[in-house]
């Protein structure tokens, strides 16, 4: 086999490993995930003078941001488009919707990068921890099309550093390193500079005090609720989770309350 073909096969490979890792954990993806209200607010503040707009969800899952988002913005939210490749999260999130009382939603079952939606239609794009799911300069250049002049596009994520930071990052083996898909900031940057009509507007940190049980920590890694855990084969991962645990015992007085820090960043991109 070619070079270049070898390349496409595992990519492909890659790619299908990811999304059956969606599928098999959409019914618990909630649970098991963290979500965090900060951006939620931060976002509601940069819209408060909008009023009446529609907007989309990029890589917006089993909808945990999607619905904090449309609760926040309440009646001047008056569409929410929900984009996702996976069709078990969106299942998902139309019930999380439904439950909720929620209809001024349209889901879209679509990759980031040939969204079908009309050019100039929106008035803002979120994207939740998803764009390392994404090719960016192809999912920046589809925000740009969708996204009517000086209407914004907000990006949180978390950075390969701030990875390597967390409990997993430090304590888990393997962890940081198998992930390869997040940026750096200089990254991010350098993308959206040669993006077309986008401009960086700000950047906002976010930093949040974590407690936890080793119990629950052990119970979110079996779970697989980061998809780093689904790129290891399952003799690296059970070898990784028992050094884990020592690594916990060893570094925490206290397995019921193991604390360490998680840090996000948000990116307020104008078009």
């Amino acid at each position: 086999m070619k070079e270049k073909e070898r390349c496409v096969t595992k990519s492909a490979n890659f790619l299908r490993k990811i999304e059956n890792h969606f599928t098999e954990i959409a019914p618990r993806y909630r649970k098991l995930r963290t979500t965090d209200i900060e951006p939620i607010l931060f976002i509601e503040r940069e819209l408060s003078t909008a009023d009446r707009i529609h907007g989309a969800d990029i890589g917006c899952g089993a909808g945990r941001y999607a619905l904090r988002l449309v609760k926040y913005l309440g009646k001047k939210c008056h569409l929410l488009y929900c984009v996702d490749k996976s069709g078990s999260m969106l299942s998902h999130l139309r019930n999380l919707f439904v439950e909720h009382g929620i209809n001024h939603f349209k889901i879209l079952h679509s990759d980031a990068h040939k969204i079908p939606l009309e050019t100039d239609s929106l008035d803002f794009v979120v994207s939740f921890n998803a764009i390392h799911h994404f090719d960016m300069p192809n999912f920046l250049k589809e925000a740009s099309r969708i996204l009517k002049n000086k209407s914004r596009l907000f990006i949180y994520t978390r950075l390969k550093s701030q990875n390597e930071r967390n409990v997993w990052g430090i304590h888990f083996p393997n962890f940081a390193k198998k992930e390869t898909r997040l940026y750096e900031l200089d990254e991010l940057e350098h993308m959206i500079e040669n993006a077309p009509n986008l401009s960086l507007k700000s950047i906002r940190f976010f930093e949040y005090e974590r407690i936890s049980t080793l119990a629950r920590l052990e119970k979110q890694a079996r779970g697989h609720h980061y998809s780093t855990f689904s790129l290891f084969s399952k003799k690296e991962f059970d070898s990784s989770l028992e050094v884990f645990k020592k690594n916990i015992m060893e570094n925490y007085g206290d397995v019921n309350k193991v604390t360490w820090k998680d840090q996000n960043v948000l990116l307020v991109i104008e078009s």
